[in-house]
């Protein structure tokens, strides 16, 4: 028995000095990590070599490779400068240029000038849209969820697809390992008989290396019509997104569908991910078309980010739009787990004044997250945030509204997952338009939800308490 704990001592001491005191990491993640290594010796180090070492530089590597490979085939086809000739903006407020530019550095194509953008408010919508999007799509259709499920959601687009398939057009479909694992193998098989093709995302494979994490997951909703009209957002693809899983209740998500030259960044994100996950280059011309003339009057960034990055680009960007604020500072998020920059910036906002709103789910599908969300009350109450957590099932939306000029949907929580591990996805849309509409959303959730204040926090009992500050210590492993 003796030889045994020398033995775990040993691969303790090894994986901390060797590996995780060597990486680079948020020093509270290598706490985290500290303790989980010390308590719990051999299960920590599986954890580890899981979860824990970071890999992040090999998959930047690949990444990179690829993001080469295919800027030189859409420099061939001049797509950044065309739509650099559709980002013939107007006069830009200072803090509108400061966030384009900010995005400008962080993404891989610009914003753009032209665009329509329409908020859906929910599944149904979001699902109409779709399979509509799927019957009139003349070229191509890429789709790519972190969740499809094998319901009869999942397989009516399933369906559709294979119509479309039988019918001559190229349908590429890339879904997550994990988020998808409900899959069975022949799932896609009338598919891959009309002619579709399907890849998934960082397969579960156990095997001594690894080249990337298990929890490296794509989280990313996309979905492009002929390269001119794309869906992305927060909702998946299944029945519990129309409130239709007893268990989980009623459901309040927010998609966005884009048509415009904004598109092309969608279309983008879809070729790498398909290039990185299959080996397939998508170098025709019939993926990027030329936009002879506006949709709309929208300006959108298409912000992607992920573990594969030098700089967490939606974390940055959620960063720079809260310093900015004057007015408002309104963040819907199912997983509210900031990071210190967040946490900060969220509570200067309402320091110097700004009206910041947090709203959150009253009971979440993952309890130690909502512990985890919940250590975090006291302070930004203290600031004056106001708190609210929704009650009429489920609220699944991430979305940002600033002031009356910049508000976002996407894929991307507020937490640290999504900001360092997962590969997501958000669509920033400038303009009162867009914001006054996205702000009378969170205003309508609001009256379904109760505010938390400082004096109900106070009477929690000490083993809730306990319960959140262990939830928290643990939350960069979330």
């Amino acid at each position: 028995m003796t030889w045994v704990w020398i033995g775990l001592a040993a691969a303790d001491l090894f994986v901390i000095f060797g590996f995780l005191l060597t990486e680079r990491r948020a020093p509270t993640a290598t706490l985290a990590w500290l303790l989980v290594l010390l308590f719990l010796p051999l299960i920590g180090v599986l954890f580890y070599f899981l979860l824990g070492a970071t890999r992040a530089h090999r998959l930047r590597k690949r990444s990179q490779a690829v993001a080469e490979h295919l800027d030189s085939v859409l420099s061939q086809h001049a797509v950044e400068g065309r739509m650099r000739e559709q980002g013939a903006f107007p006069d830009l407020d200072p803090s509108t240029h400061a966030l384009v530019a900010l995005g400008q550095s962080v993404t891989s194509l610009p914003a753009s000038f032209g665009n329509r953008c329409v908020i859906l408010h929910n599944a149904a919508k979001t699902y109409r849209d779709l399979l509509e999007g799927i019957d009139r799509a003349t070229d191509h259709i890429h789709v790519e969820y972190y969740i499809i499920q094998p319901d009869r959601i999942g397989q009516q687009l399933r369906d559709r697809l294979v119509r479309r398939a039988a019918d001559g057009l190229p349908v590429r479909v890339l879904y997550d390992a994990v988020g998808s694992n409900k899959l069975p193998h022949d799932f896609w098989a009338p598919l891959h008989e009309a002619g579709g093709k399907t890849a998934v995302f960082n397969p579960i494979r156990f095997r001594l290396r690894r080249r990337d994490r298990v929890d490296f997951r794509n989280h990313r909703k996309i979905v492009v019509f002929d390269g001119r009209v794309g869906l992305t957002g927060g909702i998946n693809v299944g029945k519990e997104y129309l409130g239709l899983d007893p268990d989980i209740g009623k459901w309040r998500d927010s998609h966005i569908l884009i048509e415009g030259p904004a598109v092309l960044s969608l279309q983008q994100i879809f070729a790498e991910d398909w290039l990185l996950t299959t080996g397939e280059v998508l170098e025709e011309l019939r993926y990027y078309p030329d936009f002879p003339f506006r949709c709309g009057n929208q300006m959108v960034d298409i912000v992607d980010s992920g573990p594969d990055r030098q700089w967490s680009s939606v974390h940055q960007i959620f960063f720079q739009a809260i310093a900015l604020s004057r007015k408002r500072v309104w963040v819907t998020s199912p997983y509210f787990v900031p990071d210190p920059v967040i946490e900060e910036s969220l509570i200067a906002a309402a320091l110097r004044g700004v009206d910041v709103r947090l709203l959150v789910p009253f009971k979440s599908d993952i309890p130690v997250i909502s512990l985890a969300s919940r250590s975090y009350y006291w302070r930004l109450l203290q600031a004056g945030v106001r708190i609210f957590e929704y009650e009429r099932g489920f609220v699944h939306a991430k979305t940002l509204v600033v002031d009356d000029w910049v508000g976002t949907i996407g894929s991307a929580n507020m937490d640290i997952r999504s900001f360092k591990l997962n590969f997501e996805v958000n669509a920033i849309v400038y303009g009162a338009e867009f914001t006054r509409e996205l702000g009378q959303q969170f205003i309508d959730d609001l009256r379904f939800s109760r505010e938390i204040t400082s004096e109900a926090v106070a009477q929690w009992g000490y083993g809730k308490r306990l319960g959140m500050a262990f939830a928290r210590l643990m939350s960069p492993l979330l």
